[in-house]
């Protein structure tokens, strides 16, 4: 092979390389891109929320890593204030309200405004804290019933409850479970509801009636119904979502929906300050608001928060029910001066 061919073989091993070279560099300087870019959301959503919205946003950020860390109503509050600022969150998603007002009391400046979102869309009904600022937007409504273990209540030949009364009567002793209103916003949604319909000490003379017929206060807002559905309990105090859903996929499952109307409670989104000019943070958060959180409310929480409410998928979902209106929602300083009273 001459000096000539094996110098051009070699130019064009060289050319190769270099191409191959500039190719690899680009697809590295790609990804470190992509790994660089991060969006924390701290949420309180339950478990089959939060794989949805993970599957969609991974779907409509492939570039992006979202880490969504699951935390419980309280320590979520706690988190947030602890950490201000330079918080890992950047995105929090299912933020109770008034928790959401006790964070502003003590740090105004901590979200977001988010005045330039179209809060149009919202419903009346959950817009009560709009003449005051838009520094969260409402994700979700979340209406409270009981899901009944039949099965389980005619073995001992008792009748399945139909209203918050019925609740107290001594045959249910140690059949019950609810939510402790000091950990989840579920349980406190019934205490609050309670309170508003009876009032102060009537409301917390139910409590004290109730209480025999508690087997477990829990921590968690979903405990209650997942006991119901093991047969541990045989009424529990639930999300209406939950509640219907375990009802349909579990055989000697029912829903009480008291006449008197359901307690409910409003939950928030919104980012932390400064952390909008971050990578995809605004990205994310604007994608939350304007597509995804619709679709999420027909498949998990179809109470209606928009105008334009989407149809719930949840099969066997009530058309309607009447509501509590709710006292003290967005007051903080209430909602401590009822937990504090709070003794079990």
């Amino acid at each position: 092979m001459s000096k000539r061919i094996i110098s051009l073989t070699a130019s064009l091993l060289c050319l190769v390389m270099l191409l191959a070279g500039c190719g690899s560099s680009q697809n590295a300087s790609t990804n470190n891109a992509s790994k660089g870019d991060r969006v924390v959301i701290y949420t309180a959503a339950e478990d089959e929320r939060i794989a949805y919205i993970q599957e969609e946003l991974n779907k409509k950020f492939p570039n992006t890593e979202i880490v969504i860390q699951s935390l419980g109503t309280g320590q979520l509050l706690s988190k947030l204030q602890a950490e201000g600022k330079n918080s890992d969150c950047d995105i929090f998603y299912d933020l109770e309200v008034v928790n959401a007002e006790i964070i502003l009391n003590a740090a105004p400046d901590l979200f977001v405004d988010l005045s330039d979102y179209d809060f149009s869309v919202y419903d009346s009904s959950v817009t009560g804290y709009t003449d005051r600022h838009h520094k969260y937007a409402v994700n979700g409504k979340t209406a409270g019933a009981f899901l009944v273990n039949t099965k389980l209540l005619a073995e001992k030949n008792l009748p399945v409850p139909a209203t918050y009364e019925d609740m107290l009567k001594p045959e249910y002793a140690g059949l019950i479970s609810m939510p402790s209103p000091k950990s989840s916003g579920t349980g406190y949604s019934y205490y609050n509801g309670m309170i508003t319909v009876l009032g102060e000490d009537a409301g917390m003379k139910y409590f004290e009636s109730l209480n025999p017929n508690i087997k477990e206060y829990t921590t968690s807002g979903s405990a209650p119904a997942k006991a119901a559905v093991r047969g541990d309990v045989a009424i529990a105090y639930g999300l209406l979502w939950q509640c219907v859903n375990y009802a349909n996929d579990n055989e000697g499952m029912t829903v009480v929906v008291p006449d008197q109307g359901l307690a409910f409670d409003l939950f928030t989104m919104g980012m932390i300050s400064g952390h909008e000019t971050k990578g995809s943070v605004k990205e994310v958060f604007t994608y939350l608001f304007n597509e995804l959180n619709k679709p999420q409310c027909a498949k998990f929480n179809p109470d209606k928060i928009y105008v334009n409410m989407p149809a719930s998928e949840i099969k066997n979902y009530p058309a309607s029910y009447a509501e509590i209106t709710m006292k003290g929602l967005f007051d903080f300083q209430y909602k401590q001066n009822l937990l504090d009273q709070w003794k079990y």
